[in-house]
């Protein structure tokens, strides 16, 4: 097992295993005695010999629908109705074992509740170990707006199982593989140099492989969190393949999984790139491939591109007639550009969609 300690606000520990029953230790090492879980159908059905690990320390548990459409003001009002019932505490700390979608709510509401419950983040998804369990993001979307209500709020503990990654259909274990390839195109050549080498493995789902890409993510994250907490700079290179993204995730209302939106997103945006001279032709096409090769689309048809940028206008990421960008330049570092014009935007877009389709 291997410790990468994240320095933020509070400074804690992301414990990655690869097997084996650490997590009653790791616990115990934290003086974590009161959790209240939540976790959604698929999880608890999977992995419920795991959450029964958790023993005598479980004063509740609330299990949720998966997906997107769950991150709602319903279900967050549902988690405090839930922690009243169970007389949680300001010593009861929210275990979120789950991907994306349990981490962003639990985080939320171990925020807000009481002025501040622990959060334990046991991530079991690609995407959620490798991103959105790292950092102290929260959230939740309202008016079919992605995100558009959330909080910093950093973690007790982070506690990752590789093993994890077994139990995941195909579709949501390659959609994650969109976030690994993101780090590497617009954080670490390194890394996407050994995910085009190692491709094979990957797919395939070897431990040491997987062991290998989430602890390069997990340490690229937390050195960018060190120097830009609360994502005013240096932190928005990870926005790469989101602002085009999170607008295919409410047109498509989230049909698309999060993986395949940032996916189409991080190709349309690297074609903006090469377009605009940042990048080269050939660079793009290793991005594009790669993309490919691993079953991730690269554009949706029949898209409208007015109702995209439209809710592109409306992202968090938006400024003043423009929208912000994180956009690579060169394999491995990106830069964030803060105006780019909206008709350089759409002429991008229907180029690439073009090409593609």
């Amino acid at each position: 097992m291997r410790e990468v300690k994240i320095r933020a606000s509070r400074e804690y520990n992301v414990y990655i295993n690869s097997g084996g029953d650490n997590i009653g230790p790791i616990l115990e090492r934290h003086k974590v005695k009161r959790i209240f879980i939540i976790t959604d159908e698929n999880v608890f059905d999977l992995h419920k010999s795991f959450i029964d690990k958790l023993g005598n320390r479980t004063i509740g548990i609330k299990v949720i629908k998966p997906g997107e459409e769950s991150k709602s003001v319903d279900l967050i009002l549902d988690i405090y109705r839930e922690l009243i019932k169970c007389n949680a505490d300001r010593k009861t700390a929210i275990a979120a074992i789950g991907g994306g979608v349990v981490g962003d709510v639990s985080g939320f509401a171990a925020s807000t509740f009481m002025r501040g419950l622990n959060v334990i983040h046991i991530p079991t998804t690609l995407l959620a170990q490798c991103d959105s369990s790292i950092g102290g993001k929260t959230g939740f979307n309202f008016m079919n707006i992605k995100n558009i209500i959330g909080t910093f709020y950093q973690p007790l503990l982070v506690y990752i199982d590789v093993h994890f990654l077994k139990t995941l259909s195909d579709r949501e274990y390659i959609s994650g593989l969109a976030e690994v390839i993101k780090y590497g195109f617009a954080c670490d050549k390194n890394l996407f140099h050994y995910v085009e080498e190692n491709k094979l493995g990957i797919k395939e789902r070897e431990m040491d492989k997987l062991f290998h890409i989430v602890n390069q993510c997990v340490k690229i994250k937390g050195e960018l969190i060190e120097k830009d907490e609360y994502d005013h700079g240096l932190r928005q290179v990870l926005n790469f393949g989101h602002t085009i993204g999170h607008g295919i995730e409410s047109i498509n209302k989230f049909r698309l999984s999060h993986g395949e939106a940032v996916a189409v997103g991080m190709n349309l945006e690297a074609y903006m790139a090469f377009r605009m001279g940042y990048i080269s032709e050939i660079e793009y096409k290793r991005l594009a491939n790669i993309i490919k090769y691993f079953g991730l689309p690269t554009a949706v048809e029949g898209i409208n591109i007015d109702e995209l940028l439209q809710f592109m206008s409306k992202d968090k990421k938006k400024i003043s007639d423009g929208i912000k960008f994180s956009l690579p330049e060169t394999i491995g570092s990106a830069i964030i550009l803060k105006e780019i014009k909206q008709n350089i935007i759409k002429e991008s877009i229907l180029e690439a969609i073009r090409r593609q389709l």
